[in-house]
């Protein structure tokens, strides 16, 4: 089946579409021939879920849309919390060190 830019993925090698349903039945895979990315959509009014960053489907799709499930979204958000936090720690302090070898006393 296709929609547009979209073909349905309903059989792969390694059953990752079935695998991805059984996260949410309601999940439909698809390959958008445009962007030559996988998306994964909601059956019940097609709207977009989550678009798939690898070139092939494979146990890391699962892994990765069970990640991204709105129902993790208090774990993402302290996930990227401590990222930022440690992002800035550092970038602190490398500006302290350039700062203090910058003084020769």
């Amino acid at each position: 089946m296709t929609k547009g830019r979209l073909i349905a993925v309903e059989d792969d090698l390694f059953s990752v579409a079935d695998r991805i349903k059984s996260i949410d039945d309601k999940y439909k895979i698809y390959y958008n021939g445009e962007s030559k990315k996988f998306e994964v959509r909601s059956a019940v009014d097609d709207s977009l879920q989550v678009i798939l960053p690898f070139d092939s489907l494979d146990c890391r799709a699962v892994d990765y849309v069970r990640k991204t499930r709105i129902e993790r979204i208090n774990a993402i958000l302290e996930e990227i919390e401590k990222a930022n936090a440690e992002a800035e720690r550092a970038a602190v302090a490398e500006a302290a060190e350039k700062a203090l070898n910058g003084i020769r006393i």
